[in-house]
């Protein structure tokens, strides 16, 4: 079945130990947005988010890198907090990302791309075959509740041609507007994790409702898929 990440940007940090224990078991990983407010003119979560969470969850935690200037320092930084999976802007870290997936992956973690609505799927193709994860953005950069963007189906389409023709090996995540109303199609058309905001955290007069409610309808949209 698709993989289910919450994106904890959405989630209360009055009561982040109570939620991520009523979220761990329909979560196959959290998706931790850390933005510098320079990549986009916004700021969210930092590493040591990442470290503070990590001792109350087995989960896998996934940091998701709105920064501009990725270096080895900061991304040692991010690993060492407790993120098993780093993914990079594919606009930003081209030039340095053959040596960025080679040490993210001496470290012990996996190392994805993520490529905003305004990049071709096609820009991560001289490194697929090194990357563990490919997410496809369905909003633009670094602003949770936007509309999700059409054509984003065709983009996924894409990104599963692109990985059967360089024979690699990379999960397509979908991150931006994920809902009840497009699970069936963002799987149809190859999607294998939903990175999910408030379609998840606004689906239910609490959290337990919401994770509830949000499992069936992805284990309905599943089923309708097969």
């Amino acid at each position: 079945m698709v993989k289910i990440a919450p994106s904890l940007m959405n989630m209360s940090l009055l009561q982040v130990e109570h939620d991520l224990c009523v979220l761990d078991p329909i979560t196959d990983l959290y998706h931790v947005d850390i933005i510098d407010g320079h990549y986009v003119p916004n700021m969210c979560l930092t590493p040591h988010f990442i470290a503070q969470i990590r001792p109350v969850t087995p989960k896998p935690i996934e940091a998701h890198l709105y920064v501009d200037g990725i270096d080895k320092e900061f991304i040692d930084v991010c690993i060492d907090a407790g993120a098993s999976l780093l993914t990079l802007p594919a606009d930003g870290v081209g030039r340095s990302i053959h040596r960025f997936c080679d040490h993210i992956h001496k470290r012990g973690a996996k190392v994805g791309a993520f490529i905003n609505p305004s990049d071709p799927v096609d820009i991560v193709s001289s490194y697929a075959a090194e990357l563990d994860s490919l997410l496809v953005l369905s909003v633009d950069p670094g602003f949770t509740g936007q509309k999700f963007i059409e054509g984003t189906y065709d983009r996924i389409v894409e990104a599963k041609a692109l990985r059967a023709k360089a024979g690699a090996h990379y999960e397509i995540a979908i991150d931006g507007g994920c809902n009840a109303t497009n699970y069936r199609l963002l799987i149809e058309a190859g999607c294998d994790v939903l990175n999910l905001g408030r379609g998840l955290f606004d689906n239910g007069d609490s959290l337990e409702d919401s994770v509830r409610r949000t499992y069936e309808e992805i284990r309905a949209a599943a089923r309708e898929s097969a």
